[in-house]
């Protein structure tokens, strides 16, 4: 799988997976259903009504028409860079620097999507995902962006909490401002550091930690404190 390097204000790379091809056709055909089926029902609909203004019925089906025409831009920013088919495979459109996207690039990655997605069949970003080693299509170079996949290559029930005890106390409840992708990234780079002893990673997740969760390390070391929040995490979501 391919990584996305991104460097962190202490000029250490963290790596985040992108997403490969498999997931992305598999959210496209999702979202593609659901497009198609919203548009149905919409057809359907107003198939049995009965309009006397020509302009009136013009108007009213590119209005009802309108979600299916900007889904993947409308989904893409209420849902933080996932469409529902992108959220159903874990993937997310983020801006290149790891940062979350902004309206404009979903807008730009769509409205060039028009050409090399809707009218050339899916050949021309096909072809450009295959091509580009970064997984990019036209949209996501224009636009500046790369899917990434949220998925954790590692099970955290297999590595540090297989032995936990269940009267855990949670030293950091400020754990809940950390999505489960946050804590998936977390623990990746964890784990590889911890294996090729790189402590300037360590050292960069610990801070960028305590900016998230506005805490300090309270006196413990950098592998103590990011496995504490971890184990915070998981003790924190596993009952809701």
């Amino acid at each position: 799988m391919n990584k996305l390097l991104v460097n962190t204000p202490q000029n250490v790379q963290i790596e985040y997976n992108i997403a490969v091809l498999g997931p992305r056709i598999l959210a496209f055909i999702i979202d593609t259903v659901i497009r198609f089926t919203y548009v149905y029902f919409i057809f359907e609909m107003l198939s049995k009504v009965n309009f006397d203004d020509d302009w009136l019925e013009i108007g009213t089906y590119s209005l009802l028409f309108l979600p299916s025409l900007i889904y993947p831009v409308l989904l893409e920013t209420i849902m933080n860079g996932q469409t529902i088919g992108k959220w159903v495979t874990q993937i997310r459109v983020v801006q290149m620097d790891g940062q979350a996207a902004s309206f404009y690039n979903y807008f730009t990655r769509w409205l060039i999507g028009i050409f090399e997605i809707s009218m050339s069949f899916c050949s021309v970003a096909f072809l450009t995902i295959i091509i580009n080693k970064k997984g990019q299509r036209l949209g996501d170079i224009a636009a500046n962006t790369v899917l990434i996949s949220l998925k954790s290559k590692l099970d955290l029930h297999q590595t540090i909490f297989k032995e936990l005890d269940e009267k855990y106390v949670i030293r950091f409840p400020e754990v809940s401002k950390l999505s489960d992708r946050d804590i998936n990234i977390v623990n990746d780079n964890f784990q590889r550091a911890l294996k090729s002893d790189n402590y300037e990673v360590l050292e960069a997740l610990t801070r960028k930690l305590e900016g998230i969760m506005d805490v300090k390390s309270d006196g413990l070391g950098f592998i103590d404190f990011i496995k504490t929040v971890i184990q915070d995490h998981y003790h924190f979501h596993r009952n809701k």
